[in-house]
């Protein structure tokens, strides 16, 4: 019967064990996607950026044409 017993626990640490991995790997997941959302918030407002300093040189450029 001790065995039975000491068996029990090992399948309430392997299920422990398990939920821990799974949180881990949902918490890795949010991470990764946090950090890919940031990444390519950054891309955008640099390319924005971009665009408006090129908008910026193409009217100076007309303006010292114009003169």
């Amino acid at each position: 019967m001790a065995e039975q017993k000491s068996y029990r626990w090992l399948s309430a640490g392997a299920l422990v064990a398990l939920a821990l991995a799974a949180f881990v790997a949902v918490v890795a997941v949010r991470h990764a996607a946090n950090d890919h959302t940031r990444a390519t918030d950054m891309k955008v407002r640099a390319d924005e950026t971009m665009r408006r300093i090129e908008a910026q040189v193409d009217q100076l450029e007309n303006e010292a044409g114009a003169q």
